[in-house]
């Protein structure tokens, strides 16, 4: 068995862990191509939560024993976050109610220290849960600067440095496009940010869900995430880069992150959310002992030095990248074969740089007809512009800033696709009939 063979094998059996997987819709299979919204989840997550309310249900702050191994599954749950994202340890991380939530506090809190006249720079490729929180603070003289993109989706590198020039505080940017898919050069971003004197927030949300993440190489100050991105619960962390704290001198929060990251969490915690994310990571672990039992090896990546933990759970996300690639390519040549398709980001030349996530149009049809038709016949998908604002009303014009998005997760299969594009040339040809009589 080869290599492609085994990645085929292991994931494919990856399904199995899902029961989600297995529903219909007017008695058809559904094809779930939401992903990039959130993931379903594994009996993992399941049998942890339900366990979690019947055995362990409890609050922090008093000493009795469930209490106790509740604030200690925290803790441990903190470190497979760490693990999962390449943090250095579980005092670089804090849990929330979503990552939105996160770039708010951080804006809030960063913002505290930032003086009228002072400059930020978010991207044109961003969902806006990291474009609104520093727009707030024009409000009080702050300038925001929109880092532009090219007429494909790319960040523009030039203008950066143009806006870099201006030594901004702050550079918020995406590590991945939740629209076109197309993957960034965040340890770019961040070496220019920092020769600059700029802190970098980076969202790693569309990412975290195809990518091994590795925040130390990356070099980024401040991160968030979305659990339920990552085939677990409806929760959110944050990452703070306590190496480089000195940054932050005269910042008002470096006292508290001194301590921990802890700071970040407001009240009460989502704690079956909590256990629920273990079980996310304890799923990634079984996803990674699959894939060696099928004889593939982590060995000559930079994984393989990695502390057990580390190895096991980002491995899983190493395999699975592997294994998009094979989706990605053939998604983009059945889709190469639609006639009249406009396709947004990264073309097939370019497919080792991006998610498999395609956002596209069909010339003569309007965006949520196609998609209403397409759920009427079972495909799970999304239309619009997916918060992703700036970036569809510069791509999608001539559809209003709207387009049809696929997003799949290594739990996908090359046979979904296909029945995907054979259902979509179905419908395209009775749409076709329906626009010309």
């Amino acid at each position: 068995m080869n290599n492609q063979q085994a990645l085929q094998k292991t994931f494919e059996h990856a399904r199995t862990y899902f029961p989600s997987l297995g529903n219909s819709y007017k008695g058809r299979p559904v094809l779930f191509f939401d992903n990039s919204a959130g993931a379903q989840v594994s009996q993992f997550v399941i049998d942890r939560v339900m366990d979690y309310y019947i055995h362990r249900n409890a609050q922090k702050g008093t000493i009795f024993a469930r209490t106790v191994q509740m604030q200690q599954t925290i803790v441990e749950a903190r470190q497979l976050a760490a693990d999962l994202i390449g943090a250095t340890d579980h005092t670089e991380i804090a849990f929330g109610q979503n990552a939105t939530n996160f770039f708010h506090l951080f804006a809030h809190h960063l913002g505290r220290d930032l003086h009228e006249g002072d400059h930020i720079v978010i991207t044109e490729a961003d969902h806006h849960a990291n474009v609104n929180p520093w727009m707030e603070l024009t409000e009080r003289g702050i300038h925001v600067h929109l880092w532009h993109v090219d007429e494909q989706g790319n960040l523009d590198f030039d203008h950066y440095k143009e806006l870099l020039a201006l030594k901004p505080k702050i550079i918020a940017a995406g590590w991945a496009s939740n629209a076109t898919g197309t993957i960034h050069d965040m340890k770019r971003i961040t070496k220019m940010a920092h020769e600059a004197g700029a802190l970098v927030v980076a969202d790693g949300v569309q990412a975290a869900s195809h990518l091994t993440m590795d925040v130390n190489a990356a070099g980024v100050d401040f991160a968030a995430f979305s659990t339920y991105k990552i085939f677990g619960p409806h929760m959110g962390f944050g990452y703070v880069n306590r190496d480089r704290l000195e940054r932050l001198e005269g910042w008002c929060i470096q006292k508290e992150l001194e301590k921990d990251s802890y700071f970040f969490e407001v009240g009460s915690q989502n704690h079956e959310g909590i256990e629920g994310f273990i079980g996310s990571m304890e799923y990634l672990t079984q996803l990674t002992k699959d894939a060696e039992g099928n004889g593939l090896t982590l060995d000559g990546t930079p994984l393989a030095n990695s502390c057990s933990t580390r190895k096991e759970i980002a491995g899983a996300m190493h395999f699975a990248h592997l294994y998009e690639q094979q989706l990605t390519d053939h998604f983009l040549a059945k889709l190469a074969e639609v006639e009249g398709v406009v396709l947004y980001g990264k073309t097939a030349e370019q497919s080792d740089e991006r998610l498999p996530v395609f956002s596209f149009n069909i010339a003569g049809i309007e965006t949520d007809t196609l998609g209403c038709a397409l759920n009427d016949a079972g495909i799970e998908a999304r239309t619009g512009n997916y918060l992703a604002i700036n970036l569809m009303k510069r791509l999608a014009v001539p559809f209003g800033g709207n387009a049809l998005r696929i997003s799949l997760v290594h739990y996908n299969t090359v046979g979904e696709i296909d029945r995907f594009f054979n259902i979509l040339e179905k419908v395209l040809k009775e749409l076709n009939t329906y626009v010309h009589q």
